[in-house]
């Protein structure tokens, strides 16, 4: 496959390929056996449909296809009996200082996502959500780091948003909440403003007039985030406190939606939870393992024969430790961090998504 900066699945590029293709349509490929490593700088990827799981799942002895996105499936035909239509999309993205190149790739790969949703998912109810990977707001720094407003004049040297003095009153406490929905991304490499949700949810929801921006502003979350915790801010983006009534999520984890989970990270997750009470706090919330599809844009180790890209973070020794949850779920999907584009990935996780959507029926 060619190397081309452009992805899928995402928000409007500020960088790359500004009108990426769109999930390409084509015949339905056999069944993909499953391998969980492997590097490939044009977008490889490890993937299962149900499997054999240590901790006990229903009907999940054998693995699954997967299907081209272009195949005849419930995408096309209107809402799966499954799914009844609707599926919550769940981010949890690294602010680590070295995701600059990964978020560009993620950035790039929104619009074809965007038009998927519009094009294939029309009859669907999607929730889509980027939660707190580390229980901190940025922008609180802003106005004091040494990178912020007392050398820049404001949040750092490509911002244009951030009002020295002015900005960091707007913080509300959600903002620095691990697992809230992000609504005001700051610090380097963010937007460093305020993204008006539609319905003032911390949360996009279907009929959001500017899905395009909206979708930019709550994913662009720079690189001025604290200590990574992906695993424990999944447990509490999840959790009853805050989808409760009065919750930073309110309403968004919904009983008879499809889950998707998509964690884009490429070092070592410092959470203080380990992937057994991750995997359970999160089928506790959902009852079935059907009703989840997991998905990692994580680190691969360098291939043998290629050269190391001074650009890429690879897999070593401990610094890639989400395998073992992902690979709990009987819908898991990784891909690798280091790709120069995310469309293969993003286009089978549409296919798994599918897939996935013909095996959850909600009580």
């Amino acid at each position: 496959m060619t190397r081309a900066p452009t992805l899928a699945a995402l928000v409007l590029a500020a960088c790359g390929d500004v009108t990426p293709p769109g999930f390409s349509s084509g015949p339905p490929v056999t069944t993909v056996a499953e391998s969980t490593s492997g590097n490939s700088s044009s977008g490889d990827t490890s993937s299962t449909g149900p499997a054999d799981n240590s901790t006990g799942s229903s009907d999940s002895s054998s693995t699954g296809p997967l299907l081209d996105v272009g195949a005849e499936t419930g995408f096309d035909t209107g809402q799966p009996l499954g799914c009844k239509g609707k599926v919550d999309l769940l981010f949890l993205i690294s602010r680590q200082g070295n995701m600059d190149r990964v978020q560009a790739q993620l950035l790039a790969s929104f619009p074809g996502f965007v038009q998927t949703i519009e094009d294939r998912l029309e009859d669907f109810d999607v929730q889509i959500m980027v939660a707190n990977p580390d229980g901190t707001w940025p922008g609180l720094y802003c106005d004091t780091s040494p990178m912020g407003c007392p050398m820049y004049g404001h949040c750092g040297p490509d911002d244009e948003n951030w009002i020295c003095g002015e900005s960091a009153d707007e913080w509300r406490p959600c903002d620095s909440e691990l697992g809230a929905g992000i609504t005001f991304n700051a610090g380097p490499g963010a937007l460093n403003k305020r993204c008006e949700l539609f319905d003032g949810n911390r949360y996009i929801i279907s009929g959001e007039p500017d899905l395009n921006s909206m979708l930019e502003c709550i994913a662009k979350v720079g690189t001025g985030g604290g200590n990574e915790a992906t695993g424990d801010a999944l447990i509490a983006a999840v959790s009853s406190k805050l989808n409760g009534p009065t919750g930073c999520n309110a309403g968004f984890l919904r009983d008879d939606a499809l889950l998707v989970v998509a964690i884009i990270a490429n070092t070592y997750d410092q959470s203080l939870s380990s992937a057994y009470s991750q995997y359970d706090k999160v089928i506790a919330a959902k009852k079935d393992p059907n009703a989840v599809v997991m998905l990692a844009v994580t680190a691969f180790p360098p291939k043998e024969d290629e050269p190391l890209d001074p650009e890429c973070i690879y897999d070593h020794f401990e610094a890639n430790n989400y395998l073992s949850l992902l690979e709990m779920f009987p819908y898991h999907l990784r891909g690798d961090a280091c790709a120069d584009s995310y469309v293969p990935f993003f286009d089978d996780a549409v296919s798994m998504i599918d897939e996935a959507c013909e095996s959850f029926v909600p009580q």
